[in-house]
């Protein structure tokens, strides 16, 4: 997805004033370094297309994300999520807006992770209310990788 897409995607959300101000609420995602909300959000939404997008690549493919992309996709939705606690609530209009068409993408594309390797593989101890990580794509590199890994923990060759 090019610049002007994630622009114009973004543009159909918030207003660039909209954009300054909520830009300006940072998260912290290292020691380091911190995002503003709208960084972030534009991050999870460029991780949801692109997942999204390889659902049919074989398994052959070697450009293709891994479980491990997974985890840094939710990742970053759960700092959206520690962001959105540090905004301004009557900001958030357009920013919500936005932020539930990604997540419904996302859930259009995944199912219940029911074997909770998602959750395995991050092992940080997310919060339960974080409903991202309890879910899967329904096919796809990704989804093949996350089986490997969980029927070997089930072997118990981790």
């Amino acid at each position: 997805m090019s610049r002007d897409e994630r622009d114009e995607w973004l543009g159909s959300f918030l207003t660039q004033m909209e954009v300054s101000r909520l830009e300006s609420v940072s998260v912290l995602v290292s020691s380091r370094r911190a995002l503003g909300l709208v960084a972030l959000l534009e991050s999870w939404h460029s991780h949801v297309v692109r997942i999204s997008g390889e659902l049919d690549l074989p398994g052959s493919d070697r450009t293709a994300w891994g479980a491990y992309d997974l985890i840094a996709a939710l990742a970053l939705r759960s700092l959206l999520a520690r962001g959105l606690e540090n905004a301004e609530p009557s900001s958030l209009g357009g920013f919500k807006r936005a932020l539930n068409d990604v997540d419904s993408r996302f859930r259009e594309f995944t199912e219940y992770d029911e074997s909770g390797v998602v959750r395995r593989i991050d092992s940080e101890g997310r919060p339960s209310d974080e409903w991202w990580w309890d879910r899967i794509p329904s096919s796809g590199p990704i989804r093949r990788e996350i089986e490997q890994i969980n029927h070997s923990s089930d072997s118990g060759h981790d």
